[in-house]
């Protein structure tokens, strides 16, 4: 039984070096279409299952001393390609973890952009709009309203008693009230600017969504990145059209419009699982995204 166990002692070495390597590429084998390992992963499962060969007593007691100068040569190849494998695959790895990064970061940009479009649409006709083509025609209509006011009022003066002398101005007012106090519309309206006068301006002007949230002004001071209206519905990277579903579910008994907006090509390696930039859904009234910032 000693005599066994240490004629066993000598294979211990090759037999968990063989297992390892079964195990490595076993794990490889088992990758499918959409969740692969890397090559490396099977080079070295094999690697592991030659040297398990290769470190048998029979084997070792059987080699000469060429053999191993060669053994020593092909070792000292492999361990110098292997290491350029390894950092070669590093560096690209972070190099594809910076690009991942860009795109997703521009295609969920994107994806904010049309959600603010959709639901300034959704605010001004009641439900989302069903294609991209006539939502860019809306950015530029001026429908979106937005208060102009000039001149405040105080407590000797209040909103309601200016209402009923007349002080409160619209916009179209101005000219005709200047004229009739005998000067210009830019100077009066300098003097209700700066509450030199008892008129005040209470009104709603119509502008576009483009000029109110896609200017280059406006982004700039959100720090923004310009937009292209024209490319805005695509997929930074492949160019795809962003795809786009509407339709309506019941919500304690009223119908409410629903939205789902989703990349078609998200970014990722091939055979490898990826997640879909989205926002929106078809059984749930939201807008929500699913991405963390």
């Amino acid at each position: 039984m000693d005599k066994f166990f240490k004629e066993i002692n000598k294979y211990v070495v090759s037999i968990l070096l063989f297992l390892a390597g079964v195990g490595f590429l076993a794990k490889y084998l088992s990758g499918d279409e959409l969740e692969s390992q890397p090559t490396g992963m099977l080079i070295s499962s094999i690697a592991l299952i030659v040297v398990a060969a290769l470190a048998t007593p029979y084997v070792l007691s059987r080699l000469q001393s060429v053999h191993y100068r060669i053994m020593m040569i092909v070792g000292t190849i492999a361990a110098v390609w292997l290491g350029y494998e390894v950092f070669y695959s590093v560096d690209e790895e972070i190099q594809f973890r910076e690009l991942k990064a860009q795109v997703d970061s521009e295609t969920i940009q994107a994806l904010k952009d049309i959600r603010d479009a959709q639901e300034a649409y959704q605010e001004i006709y009641g439900g989302f709009c069903d294609n991209f083509d006539s939502l860019q025609t809306f950015l530029f209509e001026p429908v979106i309203p937005v208060s102009f006011n000039m001149g405040s009022f105080n407590d000797t003066l209040p909103e309601a008693k200016s209402a009923e002398l007349g002080l409160i101005l619209v916009r179209l007012d101005l000219p005709v009230v200047a004229e009739e106090l005998g000067m210009t519309e830019d100077a009066f309206i300098n003097l209700i600017a700066q509450d030199s006068t008892s008129y005040k301006v209470r009104d709603v002007i119509y502008t576009s969504f483009y000029e109110e949230n896609f200017s280059p002004e406006i982004r700039a001071s959100k720090r923004l990145s310009r937009v292209s209206v024209d490319s805005l519905w695509f997929n930074p990277l492949s160019g795809e059209r962003f795809r786009l579903e509407t339709g309506s579910v019941e919500s304690g008994g009223v119908m409410q419009a629903t939205i789902l907006v989703k990349d078609p090509t998200p970014f990722g390696r091939e055979k490898v699982k990826k997640d879909t930039l989205r926002f929106g859904s078809l059984i749930e009234a939201h807008t929500d995204g699913n991405w963390r910032n």
